[in-house]
């Protein structure tokens, strides 16, 4: 069990890395707060939280951070801040605090009001303030922002702005969910959120749900104010639903069961599938390739193993599969590539020459392939063929365990029976 100092040494040593690493070497009671939070748990989460604030102030100077702790400590940041900012942007900040009204977090900020108050005044700036660096984080909490169509936190999500952009081209409001806090006579009043707001809901499909006065639901609404709002959703909704399936998108309608009239309750939607890229070359153009080159079969087999291990050695050496060790993750890419050259060569020359074509990203670096591979010697007997695998295979193992090159004769005679497919490299 540590002692109460080395419980605090632990925590002001976590306090100063977090102010380090993403508080821009500020340390600030917020971050003090919440690094104490994040150990709770621990030992030394529960060190005594004066002994841990006066360790940091010790090592502030020799770790090259700002300490900010008290209301002057915070009131002098700010004034440095205000400082270096122009005239036009502190009453800009200030009218921004005024319009937020009292919802607003900087309103009822004092030391905030008290150095804005002060910058805008006829007083001359302290001394102090001349060629200080102000600290580059914000020292205030600024207001959350609200959410035009969705949450802000999901609104940069691709479904969800896709989704938003197909709503405003078919000219349907999005409701604005205000970020400040509100009373509930607010909420539920024409100031309220008004019109088509997305969220996700599993995987690709997004919920759109309709606000009415800060309603999306009749859910605790008496029988006689449903009625004309009822109508309202369900049209509405029904307009979503179409603009949606104009763009191509698949759509259900939510609708409750439990009223003797229609009552829409969302629509959800998800967003058509992705297009798979369009091929280098079509079927009937790699037909037309097998003819003009007289393409037989087995021809490309040996192209399309090169080509899928070249490939994979491209894979491996891009760093696949980094939860296995180097050999296993070398034998993985291309047991991979031997499959699939193998699923290639099954499916005849016409589909060889769609894969090779796919691979060399244009047509003419296709037929130049072909070109070469129908300039060599026809391809050698099966037994011919399985002893230069073996000796392929042979090489990058001699390789691995000596400095030297074999010779083609130990080669022959040690691996003559050996049947696996070589690499395509024999260095890693």
């Amino acid at each position: 069990m540590s002692t109460p100092t080395e419980r605090a040494d632990e925590l002001a040593r976590l306090v100063i890395a977090a102010a380090q690493q993403d508080n821009g070497c500020v340390v600030t009671s917020g971050l003090v707060d919440t690094v104490t939070k994040m150990h709770a748990d621990t030992e030394h989460g529960k060190a005594n939280q004066a002994s841990v604030r006066r360790l940091i102030r010790a090592r502030a100077a020799a770790e090259g951070v700002r300490v900010v702790l008290t209301d002057v400590e915070r009131y002098w940041a700010i004034r440095e801040q205000l400082h270096h900012m122009g005239g036009d942007q502190v009453h800009a900040l200030r009218d921004s605090i005024a319009d937020g009204g009292d919802y607003d977090p900087r309103a009822n900020d004092a030391v905030l009001i008290d150095a804005i108050s002060v910058r805008l005044s006829n007083r001359f700036p302290p001394r102090r303030l001349d060629g200080v660096e102000p600290v580059s984080i914000s020292l205030w909490h600024e207001p959350e922002p609200d959410g035009v169509g969705s949450l802000p936190q999901y609104a940069e999500l691709p479904g969800v702005a896709e989704a938003l952009g197909v709503l405003r081209s078919a000219g349907v409001r999005v409701a604005t969910v205000p970020g400040r806090k509100m009373l509930y006579r607010e909420w539920h009043s024409p100031e309220g959120p008004q019109g088509a707001f997305v969220r996700p809901h599993a995987g690709r499909t997004l919920e759109v749900a309709w606000f009415i006065d800060g309603a999306q639901e009749e859910r605790g609404m008496r029988s006689r104010d449903t009625r004309p709002l009822r109508d309202a959703r369900n049209q509405a909704l029904d307009d979503i639903a179409e603009a949606f399936r104009g763009a191509g998108w698949t759509v259900w309608r939510v609708e409750s069961s439990n009223t003797a009239t229609r009552r829409g309750l969302r629509v959800d939607v998800t967003p058509p599938a992705e297009k798979e890229p369009t091929a280098v070359i079509s079927e009937e153009e790699a037909d037309a390739l097998v003819a003009e080159f007289g393409i037989g079969e087995g021809d490309l087999d040996e192209a399309v193993y090169d080509a899928a291990n070249e490939d994979g050695a491209d894979e491996y050496n891009g760093g696949a599969h980094p939860e296995l060790s180097d050999d296993d993750a070398y034998e993985e890419v291309h047991g991979a590539a031997d499959v699939q050259a193998s699923s290639v060569n099954n499916q005849g020359a016409v589909g060889q020459v769609q894969f090779l074509g796919e691979l060399c990203g244009n047509i003419e670096a296709l037929r130049s392939l072909l070109g070469d591979v129908k300039g060599q010697p026809k391809p050698a007997a099966d037994d011919d063929k399985a002893r230069r695998r073996a000796v392929g295979f042979a090489a990058k193992w001699w390789a691995e365990q000596h400095t030297e090159e074999p010779t083609d004769e130990a080669l022959r005679a040690t691996f003559a029976h050996c049947g696996k497919p070589p690499r395509r490299s024999c260095t890693r």
